[in-house]
């Protein structure tokens, strides 16, 4: 009796904390980065969610500053592989307004459903007063090679001119 009852709590202790995965997207999803100055783009909660409402936690790990976005999206429904059209497919959830170069925890709240917590990096944005776009000194080889250009495009030059006066003198 005693192992049915713990069977029977574990199964409810599974359902009541059920975690999906999150994840921040990546090129494998079809997306160059996740991660911005200002922005983090999460993928979205498994489609066996679909049609139920999603409320994001995330915490500025900084200054322990928690934040829920309540009803941010309806889960998308699953896409069969038969579609043989697909437009506008919608792949992750873009998180704006976030400080540069802070860290964060996110999680999705679907219904009692929760995913797991993540940690991201925002970038740190640079100054672009500290971007050196100087060159650096010229190589004596830069120089030969210009010279020898400017030359063989002066010494063209001259052969053009050269040929055309011979050419008007002929007829």
């Amino acid at each position: 009796m005693k192992n049915i009852i713990l069977i029977v709590f574990g199964v409810f202790f599974t359902i009541a904390n059920a975690q999906f995965q999150l994840k921040l997207l990546g090129p494998s999803d079809g997306v160059v980065t996740s991660v911005f100055s200002d922005s983090l783009i999460v993928s979205l909660p498994p489609c066996s969610l679909a049609g139920k409402n999603v409320d994001l936690w995330y915490k500025n790990i900084a200054t322990s500053k928690n934040n829920t976005l309540k009803n941010i999206f309806t889960v998308p429904k699953c896409i069969s592989k038969r579609d043989l059209v697909q437009i506008n497919q919608v792949q992750g959830y873009q998180v704006t307004n976030l400080k540069t170069g802070t860290q964060y925890s996110l999680q999705y709240i679907v219904d009692t459903n929760r995913s797991i917590v993540i940690t991201a990096n925002t970038t740190a944005v640079t100054s672009y007063s500290t971007i050196n776009d100087g060159l650096p000194g010229r190589s004596a080889a830069m120089i030969v090679i210009t010279v020898l250009l400017s030359v063989a495009m002066f010494i063209l030059i001259v052969a053009l001119i050269v040929s055309l006066f011979f050419r008007s003198t002929a007829d």
